[in-house]
Parts: C-alpha cells; structure tokens; sequence
C-alpha cells in the first residue's frame, strides 16, 4: 500500500501586517522583494527567509512585493530557537509548489525535520480523513478504536506523530479547507460551516488565532493558497 503523507500548504500573502498569533504547524516566510519581519515577545528578526517554531506568539510585517508563506504539516524542527533565519535556496521552494514538485518539496523538508523515523500509517490514515472531510465528527475514542490503543495513549502517539495535539490539527485541517474554500468563491460563512465551524464568527475568532488576521482581512491581502502531499 502507498504510504500516507503530510499535506504541504503555500500561502501567499500581499504587503500588510499579520497581528500577534501562535502557529499551528512549522512555517517558513518568504519575502519576495523585501525581508520580513517577524516579531516575538522577546525577539526580534528580518530576513528574506525565516522559519517559526509552532506555538510560539509573534506577529509579521510583510513589505514591498508580499510573501510566500508556508506550513510544513507534521514536520518536527531541529533545534530550539523560535525564530531561525534561512538561506537563499528556499526562495525556491514556491516554484515547488506551483509545479507540485512533492520530491523537491520533500527535499526542502528534511532541510528542517529533526525526526527520521516514518509517521505511524494507522495515523496517517486518521490525518488523511481529518484533510478531506474536516465537517466529519472525529472523536478521541474514534482515535483510540483506529489506533487499537487507550484513548489517552493515543492521544499521545497522534501528537508524538504529528507534533501537534488532536483537537488543534483537526482545527488547523478545518482553516485549510476554509480558506480553499473562500478562495473559490464562496462566502466567509458559507465556508466556515462547509469546514466544521459553527457560524462565521467561529471562524473569525480562530483565523485571528492561527494566521493574526480575521478572514475577511486575511482574504483581502491573500492571493492564492495550494496544499500539496509529501
């Protein structure tokens, strides 16, 4: 059987500012023509291209030409800095993307992963059921009945496999869809309840959680949005 991947998502965003916001997932910030700020509660950075820790509060200043931003799903990071500045060769890793390049992404990837060991397929078979049907009620016990294991041993092996606990990435999977959604023509409401959420404020509230924009602000400086597996 082929194995089972993590979804890859590139974000691009026109010149404005993202408000103070935890990540879901390891980002990397592309500044096109400029570099990006990012700021922490203790640190600062300016770069062409950064990368950021999940969970850690910080807001962005995007300048002249926009930026790339991208979330590598289930990646576990290197190291323990927050914030790390990267090299000149991720300003390839867009083109990637917009070829579906899953190898050269793949390769961009494990620039970063600091886990070697294969994601349990039992849970990706779980994250690809999370990805194509968000609405889909997905209890912890429905976890631990596909794992075959104790509900709060599963809980644990799904963030030990992911890096992030059940509720947030199913949270995370959800914004995706909606924003796909919302990029294709539909309403900020009509999306939101298409990927689980209970009525537009819901999702209001956690895109200015996960991204430091509400949707609507979010989608006015957003110009694309492609999610590919690797």
């Amino acid at each position: 059987m082929q194995s089972i991947h993590f979804r890859n998502h590139l974000f691009a965003f026109q010149p404005g500012d993202l408000a103070m916001h935890e990540n879901l997932m390891p980002c990397i910030i592309l500044g096109r023509r400029a570099p990006v700020r990012v700021s922490g509660q203790t640190t600062d950075i300016e770069a062409n291209a950064e990368c950021i820790r999940p969970g850690v509060p910080h807001c962005v200043t995007v300048r002249d030409g926009g930026a790339d931003i991208v979330y590598f799903d289930g990646l576990r990071l290197e190291g323990s800095n927050d914030f790390a500045s990267l090299d000149g060769e991720w300003h390839g890793l867009p083109d990637a993307f917009k070829t579906a390049d899953r190898v050269r992404i793949t390769s961009f990837r494990n620039r970063l992963n600091g886990d070697t060991v294969p994601p349990d397929q039992s849970v990706m078979q779980l994250i690809r059921q999370i990805y194509d049907d968000p609405l889909r009620r997905m209890s912890q016990t429905d976890l631990a009945h596909a794992i075959g294991i104790e509900r709060t041993l599963a809980l644990r092996h799904f963030k030990d496999t992911t890096g992030q606990t059940f509720r947030k990435f199913k949270i995370w999977a959800a914004m995706v869809r909606a924003t796909q959604l919302a990029l294709r023509g539909e309403g900020i409401g009509n999306a939101g309840l298409a990927a689980g959420f209970s009525d537009a404020s819901h999702l209001t509230r956690t895109a200015a959680t996960v991204f430091g924009v509400t949707p609507t602000q979010g989608l006015s400086g957003l110009s694309g949005l492609i999610s590919v597996e690797a």
